[in-house]
């Protein structure tokens, strides 16, 4: 155990399962203690770099370690060291604590508490950046919106983020109908989109429920798998989840389909993008062209509400939610040169 003050006063305690001491090819598990959770932070890559690139992931309901794989985190991780965090809930994490405690305010203290723990670990010279995914951009960016988490962080990575779930509905929509005409036009899978539009014309966008806002999620990846079909979306990347894993797949699915549900009522009406001014840290948005779980337009509003002196918006052409895997090469890169630039 080590102990640290800083770390004790919020509660959180270090425990290190090292199966790796070399820096430059780290391969280690951290467990942070917090408010009654217990959280597994799998750090994986080159240490030596001292830069850190600590992973929100998506869900909820989502792991740390399923963004460990592919041709973007071999590139990755040979630059800097990624730290796959699992939320409170979520993946491998555990702990005893109420329902109460199950929020997106206390998930944000889990993550001062995961960056404080890397820090005392890797020493105050490590630059930590935060990068979120999907439902990780939502909790990255209320993290990000307080003043004092940004003091921590070098950097703020928003990959598809859902920062703002009623203006992504509404924008899912509107990119619903145009993808659709689109393709209707160049003749591809007619039946299909034809369904898709009939569909989207249906939604009053004014008033859009909680039952819509699931469907909206589905028709995305349904529209997502018409376009790689079809050829529009690259294939970059078909790697899998290794069948060795330290994540276990069953009590990772049930458990993040509890947190999920439990999440879901206080999540669909979390709109953050008022407030993203705050955010004055170097800052980097990556979007898929063809995102309809978060249509690109919240990597509009997000670059041009944030006070960032250093901000960037990449929109990958040939990718939908996760341009990580349809076009992992140039991911890679976008986020190596931004890491250099500040670090």
């Amino acid at each position: 155990m080590i102990r640290n003050p800083l770390i004790l006063m919020i509660g959180a305690l270090l425990l290190f399962g090292c199966q790796k001491a070399d820096l430059a090819d780290l391969n280690e598990t951290i467990y942070v203690k917090n408010n009654g959770a217990d959280m597994p932070v799998y750090v994986r890559g080159n240490g030596a770099s001292k830069c850190f690139v600590v992973l929100v992931h998506g869900g909820p309901g989502g792991r740390g370690l399923e963004y460990a794989i592919g041709k973007s985190q071999e590139i990755l991780e040979k630059e800097m060291a990624f730290a796959y965090w699992d939320q409170r809930g979520q993946g491998m994490a555990q702990g005893h604590y109420s329902v109460n405690e199950l929020n997106v305010t206390q998930m944000t203290k889990d993550l001062r508490a995961v960056v404080l723990t890397m820090k005392a670990h890797y020493g105050d010279e490590a630059k930590i950046f935060i990068m979120g995914h999907s439902w990780g951009g939502t909790l990255g960016s209320k993290f990000m919106i307080n003043v004092s988490n940004q003091s921590l962080a070098s950097g703020w990575i928003e990959a598809d983020g859902a920062h703002d779930i009623p203006r992504l509905n509404v924008q899912g929509i509107k990119l619903f109908k145009s993808v659709a005409t689109e393709q209707l036009a160049l003749g591809n899978s007619t039946a299909k989109w034809t369904d898709i539009l009939n569909w989207a014309n249906g939604i009053d966008t004014l008033n859009i429920s909680y039952e819509q806002g699931g469907e909206i999620n589905e028709k995305a990846y349904e529209a997502e798998e018409l376009l790689l079909n079809d050829g529009i979306l690259a294939n970059g990347d078909d790697s899998y989840a290794p069948l060795l894993s330290p994540t276990n797949m069953l009590t990772s699915a049930i458990t993040g389909n509890i947190t999920a549900g439990l999440l879901d009522p206080e999540i669909e009406s979390t709109s953050l993008t008022d407030s993203l001014f705050k955010i004055t840290v170097p800052s980097l948005f990556l979007w898929g062209k063809y995102d309809f779980v978060v249509a690109p337009q919240l990597g509009v509003d997000a670059f041009n509400k944030v006070s960032s002196i250093d901000k960037e918006l990449v929109i990958f052409q040939e990718s939908g939610h996760s341009p990580m895997v349809n076009e992992p090469e140039l991911f890679a890169q976008e986020i190596i040169e931004f890491v250099e630039r500040n670090k």
